[in-house]
């Protein structure tokens, strides 16, 4: 498919498939980092990169080979769902470029050993999005999501366009997709709210008998976090708002924020009696930060510098930093974070340049 204008065409959402052609390159883009990012983080942090998941992630054929989002949900002790944005799909170079092929709005992959599956409806000619909203024009970007019973429970956050240019979209509605394991069928597909502004459901965790529900408000230039819960683990249950401290009241127009400055993507999670907020610099910046709290509601404090991206540089800039629990141990925290480029053509040179990459990070505490 042709385009005259790339950067535009590459932030088109079509809920069908789109068969993108590499375009014509015009010189050699590439830039020398200069930057060291070990003067970025704490002196105490550890960073060094995953290379098992790094390498899990460098695909060549056969489904995935690119995307973003990047959450995952342990199924069982062997077993690990991955879940997408904007995904490639199709044969990547032996040198990393990327001679084409097709870019659906999301996909599910399950990994298990071995075994790489990826999921989306259509076939390999002709594919679609794993799951598509009924509304014409509208696209899915996925969220955080947990097991229930047995079944998957995904967040998935309805966008419509909104503008020109890669950040030309609005969120629309956030719905809840309940999928069956092993098979992978969609059983249901039900809407929580008409999107008032946080896109709840972009980190949940669970604690004392609840499942809380936090996303990011955007005001202006600034996003706030806020959190919602739901008794037990089923997704489907009434949400309750975190409103003031020990109130929590039924209707997101109740919600409170808890942090300012949120990223789009972040993580909340739990060791001993603390709770961390690890947070990329909202401005699409390289520093991942973390935040401490005695409260799953806040406040979060005493900021600290746990890595910096190295791959920011000219038109690549990185987002989507979260952390896989199931990876992390005590002390060491598995996070991912996606990279991007404003330049289209980046993303056909280099695969890499569109993809998650993984770093272990330790002493952040």
């Amino acid at each position: 498919m042709g385009c005259e204008d790339i950067e535009k065409d590459f932030t088109r959402h079509d809920t069908e498939y789109v068969e993108k052609d590499p375009p014509e390159e015009e010189g050699d883009t590439t830039v020398t980092n200069p930057y060291d990012p070990r003067d970025c983080w704490d002196e105490n942090t550890v960073a060094v990169h995953n290379q098992e998941l790094n390498d899990l992630f460098t695909r060549y054929e056969d489904g995935w080979t690119g995307g973003d989002a990047t959450y995952s949900i342990p199924i069982n002790e062997n077993t690990n769902l991955w879940i997408f944005g904007d995904t490639f799909l199709g044969r990547v170079n032996e040198d990393r470029s990327r001679p084409g092929g097709p870019l659906i709005n999301n996909t599910l992959v399950i990994e298990s050993g071995d075994e790489f599956t990826t999921y989306y409806q259509g076939t390999p000619e002709n594919p679609r999005a794993f799951l598509t909203p009924p509304e014409e024009g509208w696209w899915y970007w996925p969220g955080h999501g947990q097991m229930h019973d047995g079944n998957i429970q995904l967040i998935m956050f309805a966008l419509r366009k909104e503008g020109d240019g890669i950040f030309g979209f609005e969120y629309a509605a956030i719905d809840l997709a309940t999928i069956s394991y092993p098979e992978m069928e969609v059983l249901s597909v039900e809407r929580k709210m008409e999107f008032t502004g946080a896109n709840f459901g972009a980190c949940l965790l669970q604690e004392d008998g609840y499942t809380y529900i936090y996303g990011a408000y955007k005001s202006g230039f600034n996003k706030f976090l806020h959190v919602a819960r739901v008794e037990g683990t089923d997704l489907s249950g009434e949400w309750e708002y975190f409103s003031s401290p020990g109130k929590w009241i039924i209707g997101e127009e109740n919600s409170a924020p808890i942090f300012s400055n949120v990223s789009e993507q972040f993580s909340i999670i739990k060791r001993e009696e603390s709770y961390y907020l690890m947070n990329q610099n909202y401005a699409l910046g390289r520093e991942l930060y973390l935040y401490k709290s005695n409260s799953l509601t806040g406040p979060f404090e005493d900021r600290k510098t746990i890595y910096c991206t190295p791959e920011t540089i000219d038109q690549i800039f990185t987002y989507n930093a979260f952390v896989h629990e199931q990876f992390s141990t005590e002390d060491t925290l598995v996070i991912s974070y996606n990279n991007n480029s404003r330049t289209f053509v980046d993303i056909f040179r280099n695969a890499d340049n569109y993809r998650p990459h993984f770093v272990n990070v330790s002493g952040w505490k």
